[in-house]
């Protein structure tokens, strides 16, 4: 835990010494030119791979839970990676920069897999004609209640007429 608490206390502080040694080697304006490219980078790379993203998760799951986690690990990398390069940074580019990279990706991916369990739940979604509404199937999976029923005769409860306030309404009477 207190291992991502000092990298993003130290993280800001590399960035700006980054920002000082580039901009001493090549000069102001040139830093931030490559900083507002970076970002520009970042935005475009968030724009067509969230949605491409988005479009491959929303296809029909055909492929295996392996298959479907890998593609969801590498959408998030390149992701992640877009987001890293919109930040203004060039520690924070150059780790974004790799995870653009497909090697990069597919080695996170090993690394990655063997600490994933995939599970599949039966039933699901499927496709197909289904029923809505609220026939006899629509409780068919509910489990039954095990509450008790308690039967009270006329006598054993009151009811208070309509309008009758609410004594959770009322202010305490040092209040009033």
């Amino acid at each position: 835990m207190r291992i991502p608490a000092i990298i993003l206390l130290l993280l800001p502080l590399a960035e700006i010494a980054g920002f000082v040694l580039v901009g001493q080697w090549l000069g102001v304006l040139t830093t931030l030119a490559l900083v507002l490219a970076s970002s520009l980078v970042g935005l475009l790379v968030l724009k067509s791979n969230g949605v491409s993203l988005a479009q491959r998760l929303r296809r029909p799951q055909r492929d295996t839970p392996e298959e479907t986690v890998k593609t969801l690990v590498d959408g998030t990398a390149q992701v992640v990676g877009g987001l890293l390069l919109l930040l203004p940074g060039f520690i924070t580019d150059i780790i974004g920069l790799l995870l653009l990279v497909p090697l990069v990706r597919t080695t996170l991916w090993n690394f990655i897999k063997t600490r994933i369990v995939t599970v599949r739940t039966p039933g699901g979604f499927q496709s197909g004609h289904f029923s809505s509404g609220f026939g006899q199937s629509a409780g068919q999976n509910r489990p039954r209640s095990t509450d008790t029923v308690v039967d009270l005769d006329a006598d054993e409860y009151s009811r208070k007429e309509p309008g009758t306030p609410s004594p959770w309404k009322q202010l305490p009477k040092d209040e009033q």
